[in-house]
């Protein structure tokens, strides 16, 4: 990922999964990639923290602070901050916990869902993606014990990548390919996106935003774009809208993808947009 120097200012930030407190966040490279926009708007889509590792396995980096106090540098500088809880940070739905959420961020937008448009008219559902997802609404208790048993395979990819040679390459890379194809696998069985997708459409929305499957993408199927933010466990990935209304998604460990979005039909007189017209790189 790039550095900036100074900092880019830009419409949009998106992340999510960045699991503050989990002893497996990246949180340097979090912190590394909000300290180089200076933008109008942040969302924060789910696992921002992990909640479930509270009573087992806490981590609180100098990292994880900082990031915390950067978020709060924004909000007091103007910056507009939403934040949708995930399945890791549930706790925030009920509103007894955002009753003592501290007075320097009782202007964070929470919701289980926002509608973002974007500078170039296009509309966006942004949820976490837990909600549409079966195996966490209905049997919670197999995720979190997978979970907690991951944690083991990513320790032993992080003591991997430490060996002579890889110290530069992503400690968590096999772990995110691995991830990656598990998730895929049961996200198809369940129809998550497919659920998603509708929703979506059902609030008058041209795509989705979300987190939650740890796997970055920007697709556009069924006459709707799908935006995945990745994680910054095993990815380290996010989406920024720049100013001209491009959409990038930056990754640390890869090249980054660019969307160009022309303007919607809703904002312009231009005719109905053909998918060949949405130029991805």
């Amino acid at each position: 990922m790039a550095n900036h120097s100074p900092t880019t200012a830009v419409r949009t930030l998106l992340i999510s999964d960045v699991h503050l407190g989990s002893k497996h966040s990246q949180a340097q490279q979090c912190l590394e990639f909000l300290r180089s926009y200076t933008p109008e708007q942040v969302y924060l889509v789910g696992d921002f923290i992990d909640g479930w590792r509270c009573n087992q396995g806490w981590h609180w980096s100098g990292a994880c602070k900082e990031i915390i106090d950067h978020i709060e540098s924004l909000i007091a500088g103007g910056t507009e901050v939403f934040y949708v809880p995930g399945n890791h940070d549930s706790f925030l739905r009920n509103k007894e916990s955002l009753g003592m959420i501290p007075d320097q961020f009782s202007d964070i937008h929470f919701a289980n869902e926002f509608v973002f448009e974007s500078s170039g008219g296009w509309r966006f559902l942004i949820t976490h993606g837990d909600l549409f997802d079966v195996v966490e609404t209905q049997a919670q208790w197999v995720s979190k014990a997978t979970s907690f048993a991951y944690d083991a395979v990513l320790s032993a990819n992080r003591l991997f990548n430490r060996l002579p040679g890889r110290r530069k390459k992503n400690p968590y890379g096999a772990c995110a390919w691995l991830k990656s194809m598990v998730k895929r696998v049961v996200m198809w069985l369940s129809g998550f996106e497919s659920a998603i997708m509708d929703h979506a459409r059902e609030q008058n929305c041209d795509g989705v935003v979300c987190g939650h499957i740890h796997t970055p993408a920007i697709v556009y199927s069924e006459e709707m774009l799908y935006l995945n933010t990745g994680d910054w466990v095993e990815n380290c990935t996010g989406l920024v809208e720049h100013l001209d209304g491009s959409i990038c998604l930056e990754s640390n460990y890869g090249s980054p993808r660019m969307l160009q979005l022309p303007a919607h039909p809703r904002t312009s007189s231009s005719p109905a947009i053909k998918k060949s017209e949405l130029a991805t790189r």
